[in-house]
C-alpha cells in the first residue's frame, strides 16, 4: 500500500523522571501528551484514535491505552495497545497512517511511557518475559545470557572480535556523552581498553556492551495528522514508510525456525532477522533506498545486534558493518550517524518506551531541536523498533520535508 505521505506527526512531546525526580508511566505519559497537544494546537477533545505500544513494565496493567484515555478523561472512538514488544511502539505510527488515510480518524495520539528502574526489578521481570516457559526459564537464563548466543554465532559466521565489539560501545558513548539524559553520560569518554576491562555479563558480551537499566523514566508522544492539516502545522514531519514483521516469540523457536521468506537467508540461522522484511516494506512505501537516509535510530540493545540491525537495513552486507564502525561513518561527525542520543547502549533502556526514545531522538534532530549532538541539515531518518529475542520488528521513515 502506497501511503508515503499520507500523514505527518504535526505534535511532539517527550517527558523524563529519575531518583531525584521520581514519576510513573501514567504521569509520564500525560505529561508528554499536554505537550504534544499544544504543540499541535489542538485540544485533547480533537483526538479520536489512540494508540500505545504494550502496558509498561513499570504499570502492567491490561488494557493499558484505556486506562491511559480513562485517566485523561479523554474518550475517543478506538483505542488499543499494540503488543508487538517494543516494535509496537514504532508500529503505531504506521498504524496511526492507516487510520488517517482510510478517512477513519482525524487526530491519532500514539504515546508509549516506562519508568522500570524506578519501580520494577528489571533483570527478574525481564527474564521472566522472555524465555521460553518451558525449555529455557527453568535454567535462570538473563536476557544478556540469551543474547550472548546470538553474539557468539554473529562473531563465529564473520570473524568480528570482542575488540570490535567494544568499538561499537565506543563510538555510541562518543555520542551518548553529549545527551543530558543519556544514562551513561556521567562515565564520560570510554576506550576500547575502558569496554575490554569491564566484566562479562554474559560471554562474550562485556558490561560496556550491554545497555543499560535506565535513565529512569521517559515517554514520548506524537499527534498524527493528514498532510494537508500538516501544510499549516510548526513543524510537520511525515511519515514516508514504515514496515513490519514477525518471526518468533523466544529464542529457541527462532533456532526452530524453517518457513520464512528468501530475504532472511538458508534456515536455520540466526544472523539475519525479519528486519530485513520491515525495512523493505517501508523503503518501498517511501520509494527510498538506505543511502537516502541522512541518520539511523536503532534498537540496538548489545553492541552485536547494532551490526545485524545495520545490515539488515541495507547499509551494509552481511557480516561487513563492521567495516562502517571501523571507517568511522557511524560515529559524531561521520557521514551516516547512527543512534545521535548514544542508542540503547548509551542513552540506556528504560523499559518498553526504549523504542519511543528513538523515534524521539529523529523527531527532534529533523525538527532542528536535538538535546545532545545535532546533525547538520538532516532531512531523513530511518528508526527501527526490536522488541522481544529479535523477535518483532518496525520500522518508520521520517522525513520534515514533503515529497
Amino acid at each position: 500500500m502506497k501511503l508515503g505521505n499520507a500523514a505527518a506527526i504535526i505534535g511532539f512531546g517527550d517527558a523524563y523522571a529519575d531518583e531525584d525526580n521520581k514519576r510513573d508511566p501514567l504521569q509520564l505519559a500525560t505529561e508528554a501528551t499536554a505537550i504534544a497537544l499544544a504543540d499541535a494546537d489542538i485540544k485533547k477533545s480533537d483526538i479520536d484514535t489512540l494508540f500505545t505500544g504494550r502496558a509498561p513494565w513499570a504499570d502492567c496493567r491490561p488494557q493499558w491505552n484505556n486506562i491511559f484515555a480513562s485517566h485523561l478523561q479523554m474518550p475517543v472512538k478506538f483505542s488499543t495497545e499494540i503488543t508487538f514488544h517494543g516494535a509496537g511502539v514504532n508500529a503505531m505510527l504506521g498504524m496511526a497512517v492507516e487510520k488517517i488515510a482510510t478517512g477513519q480518524a482525524d487526530y491519532v495520539l500514539c504515546v508509549q511511557s516506562d519508568a522500570t528502574p524506578l519501580f520494577v526489578d528489571t533483570v527478574a521481570m525481564g527474564a521472566a518475559t522472555d524465555a521460553d516457559p518451558q525449555f529455557e526459564y527453568p535454567y535462570g537464563p538473563t536476557i544478556p545470557a540469551l543474547y550472548a548466543q546470538w553474539a557468539c554465532r554473529y562473531m563465529h559466521e564473520f570473524g568480528v572480535t570482542e575488540e570490535d565489539l567494544a568499538m561499537v560501545a565506543v563510538q555510541h558513548q562518543d555520542w551518548g556523552i553529549h545527551h543530558p539524559k543519556a544514562a551513561k553520560r556521567r562515565f564520560g569518554k570510554i576506550d576500547i581498553e575502558t569496554v575490554m576491562n569491564s566484566p562479562y555479563i554474559a560471554a562474550p558480551l562485556r558490561r560496556w556492551m550491554c545497555a543499560t537499566w535506565g535513565p529512569g523514566g521517559t515517554a514520548g508522544a506524537f499527534v498524527v495528522a493528514s498532510a494537508e492539516k500538516a501544510a499549516s502545522a510548526r513543524a510537520p514531519i511525515y511519515i514516508n514508510g514504515y514496515g513490519s514483521y514477525s518471526t518468533h516469540e523466544y529464542l529457541v523457536e527462532r533456532m526452530a525456525l524453517r518457513n520464512a521468506p528468501a530475504s532472511l537467508g538458508t534456515l536455520p540461522n540466526l544472523t539475519t532477522t525479519g528486519l530485513t522484511e520491515a525495512a523493505a516494506q517501508a523503503y518501498a512505501m517511501a520509494d527510498m533506498r538506505p543511502g537516502d537516509m541522512d541518520m539511523v535510530q536503532l534498537s540496538g540493545n548489545f553492541a552485536h545486534t547494532v551490526l545485524m540491525e545495520m545490515e539488515d537495513l541495507g547499509f551494509a552486507e552481511k557480516g561487513k558493518a563492521m567495516d562502517l564502525v571501523r571507517s568511522g561513518a557511524m560515529e559524531p561527525g561521520g557521514p551516516l550517524p547512527v543512534d545521535t542520543n548514544g542508542g540503547w547502549l548509551s542513552f540506556g533502556q528504560p523499559g518498553i518506551s526504549c523504542t519511543v526514545d528513538s523515534i524521539v531522538e529523529a523527531v527532534r534532530q529533523l525538527r532542528g531541536d536535538a538535546m545532545g549532538l545535532a546533525v547538520p541539515d538532516a532531512e531523513r531518518a530511518i528508526v527501527y523498533g526490536g522488541g522481544g529475542m529479535l523477535a518483532c520488528h518496525a520500522v518508520s521513515i521520517l522525513s520534515n520535508k514533503a515529497t
